[in-house]
């Protein structure tokens, strides 16, 4: 009989565990679109949007990002989000970011941006995402190449 229960026990713990979803991890799609609120020469504030799709088949949230934005491995601005996203289950979110820039860094990688015509935008940090009161930390980690057409 004792048997009996701790099989019983060990088949329903392995067919709880096993029917959990794994997470799949979220996949930046692209930057919809900047807005410039405050432009200054030593700090401006900027505004963005950035587009990531859901491939898990529940709903997610989002909550306390905090990352860097770097323009050519060099750092130009931080963000901290503390607004809660809720993220629809197999498509594409939008993640408004208010980002404090550095324009001093900016302004120094501003000749090798115009020499290459392409620069790269790369951001890093964590947020936390969960499901039913339950969050876990999740690497911030997009990196795209954008061209610069001034002329």
């Amino acid at each position: 009989m004792k048997y009996l229960r701790i099989s019983i026990i060990v088949f329903l713990i392995w067919g709880m565990a096993s029917s959990c979803e794994k997470f799949k991890d979220l996949e930046f799609v692209r930057v919809a679109g900047i807005n410039l609120d405050n432009l200054g020469f030593q700090k401006s504030i900027v505004r963005m949007t950035l587009a990531y799709y859901n491939p898990n088949g529940f709903n997610l949230k989002l909550k306390d990002a905090n990352f860097d934005l770097f323009f050519d491995d060099t750092q130009v601005g931080h963000s901290i989000q503390d607004t809660m996203i809720m993220i629809p289950a197999k498509d594409t979110f939008y993640f408004p970011v208010k980002l404090e820039v550095n324009m001093e860094n900016v302004f120094k990688n501003a000749l090798g941006a115009l020499m290459n015509k392409e620069v790269t935008i790369k951001a890093s940090g964590n947020c936390k995402v969960g499901k039913g009161g339950v969050f876990l930390p999740f690497p911030i980690k997009c990196e795209t190449k954008q061209p610069l057409s001034f002329f």
